[in-house]
């Protein structure tokens, strides 16, 4: 037996069972909720990706709304459109800086594959088999068949135009789903409110308070992370010389967005891409997402996103998981916000609050307060100063 000071510590958890009954309430409820998705129609799908990516844009709208109405705009009207004046110039300047380049990088494949595979059989370990299999042979001849299937598949055109005709309609449709619910979400939400019994309108606009919070700041900082990220890997294939730059970057901006194992999808083709240019760019690539990777969880993240969505590691991953698996990437992506949702209104039904947040949660103000975080407390009993003064202003 070991002595009395060389004993561990013991850590008990002492868990309520009514803990683990509200968190399988709030996880059959997203299961329920996720299983919808995964079954409706696709208008219906688009109705939910529409009202979610609304809700991440809404606070912005808001701002230049509020700004509007001190200078005469005729507010919402206005703040929509320029919001959407805003995002058609980043895609069409996105369309014109990746069209050529996906042009010229994707001649330059048939030239890069047979190269780098040559390269590899030099590796270790690996090196002697890809030498036995002949991987080079077997990828140029891959490369000299792709015509022939392309000319066999192209018989049938209006397969071809079919989809690609469905695809933009889809697209129109989103982009309207969008528009009109910035546009009249607040009308609706008072035609909503209004046919609620007067003496239940109080808790409905509290319910509604607590799941806009969560979605919008989570929706809202999870892009802004998402757009960093993108220009992120795109700038750094640009610079390895890695084919397929701005595909590469798309494809980090959207897997970002989904908790957990975005990474490793995002990580897995970003490698793989990378080796088509050799070893050295593929290290590069592979250090430089490393980077990124650490500064999204341990800086941006917290200073962006915060709190939205309280949940803990575990339960963030059985969502992740439940939604991908039963909507595919929308469940994934939805699966996460709607858990934090859930459990916040139950903490509300239970007379549970959250933990109070300093004035001013907005970018500014958290950066404001790092920056200030080392100064001495205000003689008034105000730890971060002039913060009240300040959120006012940006309010």
């Amino acid at each position: 037996m070991p002595p009395e000071w060389d004993r561990s510590p013991v850590i008990v958890v002492d868990l309520d069972w009514r803990s683990v009954v509200w968190m399988l309430v709030a996880l059959v409820a997203l299961g329920f909720v996720v299983t919808v998705l995964g079954i409706a129609t696709p208008v219906v799908l688009l109705v939910v990706v529409a009202t979610f990516v609304a809700l991440a844009l809404d606070p912005i709208v808001t701002t230049l709304e509020r700004r509007g109405e001190r200078t005469g705009w005729p507010s919402r009207g206005w703040a929509v459109g320029i919001v959407a004046a805003v995002a058609f110039l980043a895609v069409g300047l996105f369309a014109a800086f990746a069209g050529p380049e996906l042009v010229r990088q994707t001649r330059a494949l048939s030239v890069d594959l047979p190269r780098t595979a040559e390269s590899m059989t030099d590796l270790p370990l690996v090196g002697g088999w890809l030498r036995n299999a002949d991987a080079p042979s077997q990828v140029s001849e891959f490369i000299d068949s792709i015509p022939k299937k392309i000319q066999a598949t192209d018989a049938n055109l209006s397969a071809v135009a079919e989809g690609f005709g469905l695809g933009l309609g889809v697209v129109v449709l989103l982009l309207v789903l969008i528009g009109g619910v910035l546009f009249d979400g607040p009308r609706l939400i008072g035609i909503v409110r209004q046919a609620v019994p007067a003496n239940h309108r109080q808790r409905l606009d509290s319910f509604g308070r607590i799941v806009y919070e969560v979605i919008a700041r989570y929706f809202a900082g999870s892009l802004l992370i998402a757009l960093i990220n993108g220009v992120w890997v795109t700038i750094s294939a640009l610079v390895a010389r890695v084919p397929l730059a701005p595909v590469l970057g798309l494809w980090a901006a959207v897997t970002s967005l989904i908790p957990q194992i975005g990474g490793l999808l995002g990580f897995a083709l970003v490698a793989l891409v990378s080796l088509t240019a050799g070893l050295v760019p593929a290290i590069i690539m592979c250090l430089s997402f490393l980077v990124i990777m650490l500064v999204t969880n341990h800086a941006l993240q917290p200073l962006i996103v915060g709190r939205a969505v309280s949940l803990s590691a575990p339960t963030t991953m059985l969502a992740t998981i439940v939604g991908l698996t039963v909507a595919s990437i929308p469940g994934a992506l939805f699966a996460v916000p709607i858990a934090g949702a859930v459990k916040a209104v139950v903490q509300h039904l239970r007379g549970i609050d959250p933990a109070p947040r300093p004035e001013g949660t907005g970018l500014l103000d958290r950066l404001r307060r790092h920056r200030h975080s080392g100064e001495e407390p205000d003689p008034d009993g105000d730890p971060d100063g002039d913060s009240d003064r300040s959120a006012a202003k940006l309010r």
